[in-house]
């Protein structure tokens, strides 16, 4: 039996393969859409660990695809704002842009503490906190950082409701 060298120009197909191959399956029964919603991510402040995590979605090894959603680069094509990090001053005017340039049917989604209520940065001369104290959020999803699957399950559950 001859086996397969997994070195040289090759290797990163293999690892490529190999992250396909254990790919997390959709959990439950997918809620069937004409067209995915669109997620539009933000960071306004923090470590950017969430926004990591939330990138990581994006990657081989998760099915956000597959569970009816789409990272978006364009506000004005996104359901959803999720944001991370507690947000800053200099930030603030960048969210209501952001926010007024999305379609209606919009949702607010809070990741990671930061941004739900401000963490290790409360409202201060540099930050105005979390989102919980400065607007209505329709999900905040906990944690510092949280998982990717912890962050794909909370959209499956509100793309449910």
């Amino acid at each position: 039996m001859k086996t397969v060298q997994r070195t040289g120009p090759l290797s990163l197909l293999y690892a490529f393969m190999d992250a396909t191959r254990g790919r997390a399956s959709v959990e439950g029964e997918v809620l069937r859409r004409e067209r995915p919603i669109g997620l539009y991510v933000l960071e306004t402040g923090g470590c950017e660990g969430c926004f990591m995590e939330i990138e990581s979605l994006n990657g081989s090894a998760f099915a956000l695809e597959q569970a009816g959603f789409v990272c978006v680069s364009d506000p004005a094509d996104a359901d959803w704002l999720l944001l991370t990090g507690a947000v800053t001053r200099v930030c603030a005017e960048m969210v209501d842009r952001v926010w007024r340039a999305m379609p209606p049917g919009r949702s607010l989604i809070a990741v990671g503490a930061c941004a739900v209520d401000g963490g290790p940065f409360p409202a201060g001369y540099a930050t105005l906190g979390g989102l919980q104290a400065l607007t209505p959020v329709r999900r905040s999803i906990a944690g510092c950082p949280p998982p990717p699957d912890d962050i794909l399950r909370a959209l499956q559950e509100l793309a449910q409701v």
